[in-house]
This record gives structure tokens, sequence and C-alpha cells, in this order.
């Protein structure tokens, strides 16, 4: 696994998914998201792909749609991966938002994500990054259930962040 997606609290790769707790080596693929504010990790966790779909299942219809929309009205993902193919290094995948192209550097803000057969990443849609302006449009975009979903999974799975940290509730974070 890049030394990029491995876990700033552990420095090392994800073992376990947050949500069922297996061990993502024997899941057949798994997600590393991990979201920043400036270039702080504020933000991390890893999810095997059966989590990732049961998460999916619980957003409102409507929630799904809206982010299928923003993405595909704001993606060319033909022309980034002729741009990128499957062979470029993980950080020009990560280097600008997908949706606007804004730099890394220009974010405040920003969340990464990666998919992983075990500890072989997978290149094409992922990785990407989504910086702080994108990530509010899409979270204009999403149902008061979602919202629910979401802070019910922070809640659940990350209690007690230091009180200067303020976790991104109300969005789904590339799921």
């Amino acid at each position: 696994m890049p030394t990029r997606f491995d876990s700033h609290e552990t420095d090392k790769a994800f073992t376990e998914c947050c949500d069922c707790g297996c061990e993502l080596s024997h899941a057949s693929m798994h997600i590393v998201n991990q979201s920043y504010v400036g270039d702080e990790c504020v933000f991390e966790f890893a999810m095997c792909f059966e989590c990732r779909e049961q998460m999916n299942e619980k957003l409102s219809e409507k929630s799904r749609v809206a982010m299928f929309d923003f993405m595909h009205d704001n993606t060319d993902m033909e022309s980034r991966e002729e741009e990128l193919g499957d062979d470029s290094d993980t950080d020009d995948y990560i280097s600008t938002c997908l949706t606007c192209s804004k730099s890394r550097e220009d974010s405040k803000s920003y969340t990464i994500g990666a998919m992983f057969s075990s500890s072989q990443i997978i290149k094409g849609p992922f990785p990407m990054l989504i910086c702080d302006d994108c990530e509010g449009k899409i979270g204009e975009t999403i149902s008061d259930e979602t919202r629910d979903v979401w802070d019910k999974f922070i809640g659940e799975h990350f209690p007690g962040p230091p009180s200067e940290v303020t976790l991104p509730t109300s969005k789904p974070v590339l799921l």
C-alpha cells in the first residue's frame, strides 16, 4: 500500500475494516478515505467493500442520485483515464480535485480516497481528491436522512476526538 494512504495514527497500512473489523488482507477490496485541513489529516478510515456497499444502501435514494449526478456532471473520467492511465504515480491522481481541478495546495481542506485489492491500489476512478468547495456543493445536495446515517456512523466508530478537531459530519466522504 502506498505510504500516502497509510494510517496517520499508526504510520502503517490499515489492517482492519472500521465497521466490521475484518482483516483487510482477506477482504476482496477495501477503501481508504482521509480528510485533511491544510497538511494535517484530521479524519481517516478504511472500510471493506462489503461494509461500503451496506453503508451506501443506507443513504437515501435522493442523496445517492444527487452525488452520482454531481460526479457525472463535473467529471470527465474518460479524459482522466486517458491522461493518467493505470501506471501514473499515485500523487498525480490526487494533486487536483477530481471535479473542479482545484489544486491540493490551494484547498483549505480536502478528502482523498483510494480503493485497494489486498495491498495493491486499484487505479481508474480512484484514487481521487475532492476539494473543500466541491465537498460543500455535494453536502448541499444530500438529504437529512443521509446526514443522520453519516452522523450516526461517525458517532459509533469515531468517539472522543480532540476538541480542536472537527470531524467531517453531515457529509459522506467519498463513499
